[in-house]
């Protein structure tokens, strides 16, 4: 009897965390199957679509409306991009949202997982990073929420979390189940 009882409260506990990390994957559309924190992928580029201005300081993106001098991960350049990190289409950029490094005034024109901060430039800083006035707030990592930087792209720190309660708990069902 207590057997059976065993077994069928194993089986419970399956459904019930195989549900919750269900819940857990929809509610976080923002967060990719690697664990980095959502950015629009850039657009590809096309024949039709000229690259993006190299450039050298924040300021000399100012005549093209909502962009910023960022580097990307899949350019050693840094260029006058659009928030999504495509080129600016005749001067303008469409993109809303605002992606890692982009120039920001506040954290609600920034990505899911990232914060409109000051960066910390010093001496030692990444070069991509010094194009920046000490006084520019740019989108970081929000590191507070658990997203931290790796290769120009937060990593999302609950998805080690839930790895490690789901680790924990079918660790637990087993030994339930072994007695």
């Amino acid at each position: 009897m207590e057997m059976w009882y065993n077994r069928k409260m194993a089986i419970f506990l399956l459904v019930l965390i195989n549900g919750w990390l269900k819940i857990q994957c929809t509610e976080g559309f923002g967060i990719s199957s690697f664990g980095k924190a959502y950015t629009e992928p850039p657009k590809p580029v096309t024949s039709t679509m000229s690259p993006a201005r190299p450039c050298s300081r924040q300021a000399e993106c100012a005549g093209i409306s909502s962009s910023s001098c960022v580097r990307t991960h899949y350019d050693p350049v840094t260029r006058c991009l659009c928030g999504d990190n495509s080129p600016p289409l005749n001067g303008q950029c469409e993109a809303q949202a605002k992606s890692l490094y982009h120039a920001c005034a506040n954290s609600d024109e920034c990505n899911e997982g990232l914060i409109c901060l000051m960066p910390n430039i010093t001496g030692t800083a990444p070069p991509h990073l010094r194009v920046h006035a000490p006084q520019d707030k740019i989108c970081l990592c929000d590191t507070e929420a658990g997203f931290n930087e790796k290769d120009h792209t937060c990593n999302d720190g609950d998805i080690l979390k839930t790895s490690l309660f789901a680790i924990i708990t079918v660790t637990c069902i087993r030994k339930i189940l072994t007695h």
